[in-house]
């Protein structure tokens, strides 16, 4: 392993400066993609730049007009664990639950997660599915990324060297009748998704659909947002013809590749028998609200 200097910012501009002034810098957060990476030698940074030391990037509130605002440090545990998430948008804790091991939850942290942009990994698709926004610092200012915009390819995303992933924006649903479900085809408990399908199904008083997202996990390059589910789903009664529909669709812009998990014709059979599944749990459990 290549030697390294390690530093621990006291501020949020503190560590964009280090990250602008060092090209080969990289961030410090729960650390358990990037250890991976250093031992294997696929990155060799000349700096470690902790933002464990950096205070307020760990809080979780709720607010009536802006929705849920999650620090990018708060870890897998803190997600799962989150009275306001499990409140307004259980499915992040549902997904958070699913990812890799205990030791792993208590370690990883949501930003990292996003940030590491594995195409397979759990909390993406659920975020995705609620329309989340990020939001990034550096040293010339901040910006707001909708999250479909976020990921550009296999471990790439938009985030410019002084930039950090300081918060996830999650704005409040139409509705209360709000039901949400993360389905994960994994090869054995807590292992990577084969496929990951996340939907969010959100009801008016009269059961027409007012709000719906729907994301795919593990069949691309990133993150697949099915932009159709709304086309199909808003201001209808929500019926079997319509899930079947979305499912097809779903499975039709899916792009899979075949590795040591599973062939690229079996995650696409399943990105519709989960589609559907997913999509029949949502709406149940936004009926029973």
């Amino acid at each position: 392993m290549r030697y390294f200097e390690y530093v621990e910012p006291k501020t949020l501009d503190e560590a964009c400066q280090f990250l602008n002034t060092y090209e080969e810098a990289k961030i410090l957060a729960g650390g358990v993609s990037l250890v991976v990476l250093l031992k294997n030698r696929l990155i060799t940074p000349s700096h470690l730049v902790n933002l464990k030391t950096v205070p307020g990037l760990n809080k979780i509130e709720w607010d009536d007009r802006a929705g849920l605002r999650i620090g990018s440090l708060n870890r897998h545990r803190n997600i799962i664990d989150s009275a306001p998430i499990k409140k307004h948008f259980p499915i992040l804790s549902e997904a958070a639950s699913k990812i890799a091991t205990p030791s792993i939850r208590n370690m990883g942290t949501v930003g990292g997660n996003i940030c590491h942009a594995e195409p397979s990994a759990d909390l993406p698709p659920a975020l995705m599915a609620g329309n989340a926004t990020l939001r990034a610092v550096s040293s010339k200012g901040e910006r707001k990324i909708p999250i479909e915009l976020f990921f550009t390819d296999y471990y790439e995303n938009v985030l410019n060297q002084d930039e950090v992933l300081v918060e996830i924006q999650i704005p409040p649903f139409p509705s209360q009748r709000l039901g949400g479900t993360y389905i994960k085809l994994d090869k054995v408990t807590n292992s990577i998704a084969i496929v990951g399908v996340a939907s969010v199904i959100c009801l008016d008083d009269q059961g027409v659909c007012n709000f719906a997202g729907l994301c795919l996990g593990g069949v691309a390059s990133t993150p697949l947002k099915v932009e159709r589910v709304k086309e199909i789903f808003l201001g209808e009664k929500i019926k079997e013809t319509h899930m079947e529909q979305a499912a097809k669709e779903a499975q039709t812009i899916s792009n899979p590749l075949t590795n040591v998990y599973a062939t690229a014709e079996y995650r696409k059979e399943m990105v519709y028998v989960l589609t559907r599944k997913a999509l029949q749990e949502s709406l149940k459990k936004a009926q029973a609200m």
